[in-house]
């Protein structure tokens, strides 16, 4: 039998059992990613699993061409093609945006893997219905899409309070050093 497992800020999804000498046991099945219960971490999970495969999707197109860079470049250093030393750096810059690139792409895959195994457990406890966990899921971006707002609506108000503290300070010192 599943149950959710609440401790501090984490909640799991657990398996109750018992072992081969009929002691009572418990396995972890899922991680529900901070989220209270399966119908919540499913949601979670979907809306992560497509902003995941979209992120995905245009880092495979930078890829490709970064890949078409790095093969040219590669090919014309074997030629024995010399290239300045303002050249060589900026060609330096766009070998770590591709290594940076490439890693970022290793970790979505990373995530994705790791949402498709608790996603495929979660759901085999979820007792909702498709059109219930397309509700959560709406719920779940507009809160997220909310939280987005507010958070860059904050930034905003920080860079403008900075920038009139900036403004009244120079002019207090413009006013004190003449």
């Amino acid at each position: 039998m599943a149950f959710v497992r609440t401790r501090g800020t984490t909640a799991t999804l657990i398996e109750a059992y018992r072992d081969e000498n009929g002691r009572p046991r418990q396995r972890l099945l899922a991680n529900l990613h901070g989220e209270p219960d399966t119908l919540s971490a499913l949601a979670k999970l979907a809306a992560r699993r497509k902003a995941l495969r979209t992120e995905l999707d245009a880092l495979r197109q930078e890829e490709i061409n970064a890949n078409q860079f790095y093969s040219m470049f590669t090919g014309k250093v074997l030629a024995g093609h010399q290239y300045s030393a303002a050249k060589r750096k900026e060609i330096d810059q766009l070998l770590r945006k591709r290594e940076r690139l490439l890693a970022r792409i290793t970790e979505i895959e990373a995530a994705l893997a790791v949402i498709e195994k608790d996603g495929a457990v979660i759901k085999k406890h979820c007792d909702a219905s498709p059109a219930e966990v397309q509700a959560a899921v709406q719920r779940f971006q507009k809160k997220f899409r909310d939280a987005e707002t507010l958070a860059e609506t904050l930034k905003l108000g920080l860079e403008y309070a900075l920038r009139e503290q900036s403004k009244g300070a120079k002019a207090k010192l413009r006013r004190l050093s003449t």
